[in-house]
């Protein structure tokens, strides 16, 4: 195992962690000594954290570090959460970080199921953000191209082929920003940090695009939308976890996760004012705020 240092598009410094012919990638934001906060990103956003909440979070008493997955940037596909779940433990154990708060956004989230779970990792706290757990929000997906779209990339590795194949005709016809505005269009606050990025963005959106392939791509939609049969009642009881959602959603959207959280054994939903799937970065005042006031 061993990490190597790159720079992205926008200059920005960070390693390569190598664990036989697997890999992530990961930024440092801060010095040493402060909280570690653990970012891992879902399948819409796979970019760097912007400066302002690295700023938000270091005069928060935190050191962030962000990773990016398997099958994003140009690290090799391991489209498996509880593989790419036992990469991530890996990478926090060599690295010798502990008591960490771990954030997991979207389609990440089950990988955060599993590592909630490793005693060995001492994490301090896990974030769920954006996380439907066992909800069934295939009708909340719009417009409705895009809703039936992840339909059909449920139904089997075929049809995530067909979807996938639409989405990126869609990423060279109209531009490669066009799909993200339009699926999350309900989110002013989404929209506003999407325009208000554009660097951040385009580079994350380049990482997607790079390595992005059809068994990636079913396996985040799948494991983050298709039912989880481990997530049984009460599964997260006695385990330091809390659940955030942008207050931007739908009402039917919050209401389907403040079921599953309840159920689950977690704390209610901290809800953040502006933003939907990308409410942490849009709404970082709020959310640091809220882990000062929770963790």
């Amino acid at each position: 195992m061993q990490a190597s240092d790159m720079r992205c598009a926008l200059g920005r410094a960070y390693k390569v962690y190598k664990a036989g012919k697997y890999s992530l990638e990961y930024m440092v934001c801060g010095g040493d000594g402060p909280q570690p906060l653990v970012m891992i990103h879902s399948l819409e956003y796979p970019g760097w954290p912007p400066h302002d909440f690295c700023e938000q979070a270091e005069a928060s008493g935190f050191q962030v570090i962000a990773v990016r997955r398997p099958g994003f940037g140009k690290n090799p596909i391991l489209p498996d959460m509880k593989e790419q779940a036992d990469l991530i433990a890996d990478f926090l154990l060599k690295k010798g970080i502990k008591d960490a708060i771990i954030v997991m956004s979207g389609t990440s989230c089950p990988i955060g199921y599993k590592l909630a779970k490793k005693q060995d990792l001492a994490i301090r706290n896990s974030i769920f953000v954006n996380c439907c757990f066992n909800y069934d929000q295939i009708a909340q997906f719009q417009p409705d191209w895009y809703g039936k779209a992840i339909q059909q990339t449920l139904q089997s590795v075929a049809g995530a082929r067909l979807s996938l194949m639409a989405l990126k005709s869609s990423w060279g016809i109209f531009g490669r920003t066009w799909v993200h505005e339009t699926a999350l269009a309900k989110s002013q606050g989404d929209i506003s940090f999407l325009r208000e990025n554009p660097q951040l963005v385009s580079e994350a959106i380049e990482n997607l695009l790079a390595r992005l392939d059809v068994h990636t791509f079913h396996a985040e939609i799948a494991s983050s939308v298709a039912t989880d049969p481990s997530l049984t009642d009460r599964y997260f009881e006695g385990v330091p976890a809390l659940v955030m959602s942008g207050s931007e959603t739908t009402a039917t959207w919050k209401q389907g996760v403040e079921s599953e959280a309840a159920r689950l054994g977690l704390p209610a939903v901290t809800y953040l004012p502006s933003g939907d799937f990308l409410a942490v970065y849009q709404s970082h005042r709020e959310f640091f705020a809220a882990l000062q006031n929770h963790v």
